[in-house]
């Protein structure tokens, strides 16, 4: 009886241990036991509206201002410069008078020539007169002068009307002489520099100055054989100068018909005219930009907000709190970073500007403030080269 109360004792005991350890295997991991469930990870992210804006295509180059004219002013007749009217750096209109070159002996030799005519057409009008009696006598009496008498007369009659001729031709030479000895600026402009003092002795052909012409100004660049079919005489021609920054604008006067067999680049030429040619230095160098094809409401989205890929280039947008890739096919890139989007994304989506560095197809997204702000900013396109878009997908 004893032996059978001590097994029933044991089995219970049994029972309730291996009941027990059950229990705590199935319970569920509470605080601080097992590992705990995790719900899906949201990406937070800034998204900004696809916007449709004008895009030009633009073609970019390097060059230079040059002034339209560069011209040495000589001194066309000899003698002492007794006066000098100009400095270094001032503007000058055409006409002008810079400087005097004994202009007292030259009116002095004018008047001396005009005298030296008076003489000759006296001397003419008196042959002719001789010579016109002798050819009346010897026709109202035929054979009373002699032929040689006759001849005589009528020969010293064509010489006076030639030094008459020669009388004239000098006061005219010395007429130019006078107008020569002051010495005017040819057409308007800047003079760049001063080569002549008062009391110097000059020769026909020396130089007294340099003289630019400023109006126009001319811009010379050039561009690839690939892009020159797209320029055409008439069209704007944008660029910036390091000295200021400023942006100013010309108008493409000359295509060259052929390239440089060296470079294969194709030599351009614009004309900038006033205002501008007023502030611009000759000779500063040119950032240029020929805006040739304008992509008319295309989409244009950040250039930060795309990535390239075994795919090509891609984006996210998010669409019920979800991103949703999408390859893109890009085209003109813009001076203030965005870039033309010509297949894949639409205006009005939600772009994904900022923290899609890591997502995929799907993932849960939170906006971040910021988002839904659409940006600003009028896009350029940039073509360097080539002939296709900067950027374009390929």
């Amino acid at each position: 009886m004893k032996s059978q109360v001590v097994m029933m004792a044991l089995g219970a005991a049994l029972a309730l241990g291996t009941g027990c350890g059950k229990s705590s295997e199935g319970a569920p991991a509470g605080k601080g036991g097992g590992k705990a469930g995790r719900g899906a990870i949201e990406f937070p992210v800034e998204v900004e509206a696809v916007e449709a804006r004008d895009v030009e295509y633009v073609v970019s180059a390097v060059g230079s201002v040059e002034a339209f004219e560069q011209v040495q002013i000589t001194a066309r007749v000899a003698g002492v410069v007794e006066r000098v009217r100009f400095m270094e750096g001032q503007s000058v209109k055409q006409g002008e008078v810079l400087a005097e070159i004994e202009p007292t002996r030259y009116g002095i030799a004018v008047r001396a020539a005009k005298a030296a005519l008076e003489r000759a057409e006296a001397v003419r009008l008196q042959a002719e007169s001789a010579a016109q009696r002798r050819v009346a006598v010897n026709e109202a009496k035929p054979g009373l002068l002699p032929a040689e008498q006759l001849d005589s007369a009528q020969a010293l009659a064509r010489g006076a009307v030639a030094d008459t001729s020669a009388a004239k031709a000098a006061v005219e030479q010395a007429e130019l002489n006078l107008r020569d000895a002051y010495v005017k600026a040819p057409l308007e402009g800047v003079l760049q520099s001063r080569t002549v003092q008062t009391g110097q002795y000059v020769q026909p052909g020396t130089v007294l100055a340099t003289l630019l012409r400023r109006d126009p100004l001319l811009l010379h660049f050039t561009v690839p054989e690939a892009d020159v079919g797209r320029m055409k005489p008439g069209m704007p021609a944008r660029f910036t100068v390091r000295s200021d920054g400023h942006t100013y604008e010309g108008r493409i006067a000359y295509v060259a018909d052929a390239a440089d067999p060296a470079s294969r680049m194709v030599k351009v030429t614009a004309e900038v005219g006033k205002p501008e040619s007023q502030t611009l230095r000759p000779g500063s160098f040119a950032t240029v930009s020929v805006p040739v094809e304008t992509a008319r409401q295309a989409p244009v989205i950040p250039q930060t907000a795309v990535r390239p890929s075994e795919r090509g280039f891609l984006a996210f947008v998010v669409e019920d709190g979800k991103a949703r890739e999408r390859v893109v096919e890009l085209g003109l890139r813009t001076a203030d970073g965005l870039v033309e989007v010509r297949e894949g994304l639409k205006p009005g989506e939600q772009l994904v500007v900022r923290g899609g560095e890591a997502l995929k197809e799907g993932a849960v997204v939170r906006l971040t403030p910021g988002a839904s702000t659409p940006f600003t900013g009028e896009p350029r396109g940039q073509k360097i080269g080539g002939g296709q878009p900067q950027g374009a997908a390929r």
